[in-house]
């Protein structure tokens, strides 16, 4: 269990992308929070990827828009780099949260997808599963990441829950619950 403060991420130096400054400094504290004292920020899709090639990151937060550049594009990237560095965690956390837009960012690889505005808990949420409960990496015809199946009600939380029609509307941004299930891929179940 994690107490208020706590040193859980004390081991881990995580990068945090994002070009809000404000959203910055909410991640930086959560994190903090937690005992992470390795905590690297920046705005851009380039100096994100400088701090990857030097193979220190143990997990990134990316928001999906980025300076002159997306997220996704940085994901897309790292999965697809000929070095360990491809298997470092990824946790998308974005207001894009159209089915469009999480399938994008599953395909691409990223481990987790937080929704914004999210709750401390939430994050610790994805963090944990990316911690406590790494997959294991898959490479099938053109996707390589982590394994999208995974034991359903992982990450279940009490939040909004809209209609399961949600998930067809393009239109419509998802709960938390939703893109956890689109994430999860399909044919996910109790193991």
């Amino acid at each position: 269990m994690l107490n208020k403060t706590s040193d859980y991420l004390g081991p881990f130096k995580i990068l945090v992308v994002e070009p809000n400054p404000l959203m910055r400094r909410i991640t930086r504290g959560i994190l903090q929070i937690l005992g992470a004292r390795r905590i690297v920020e920046t705005d851009s899709i380039n100096t994100a990827a400088t701090y990857i090639q030097q193979g220190d990151v143990d997990v990134v937060l990316s928001e999906w828009y980025l300076s002159a550049s997306y997220g996704v594009d940085l994901i897309r990237w790292l999965r697809h780099t000929d070095s360990e560095i491809r298997f470092t965690p990824f946790i998308m956390m974005t207001s894009q949260t159209r089915l469009e837009s999480v399938t994008a960012a599953r395909n691409a690889g990223i481990t987790e997808f937080v929704a914004k505005p999210f709750s401390a808990k939430s994050l610790v949420a994805r963090i944990r599963e990316v911690v406590e409960r790494p997959r294991p990496f898959v490479a099938i015809g053109q996707y390589f990441g982590p394994d999208r199946r995974r034991r359903a009600g992982v990450l279940e939380e009490k939040t909004d829950r809209r209609s399961a029609a949600a998930l067809l509307i393009g239109g419509t941004d998802l709960t938390q619950d939703q893109i956890n299930r689109v994430v999860s891929g399909p044919g996910t179940g109790r193991r």
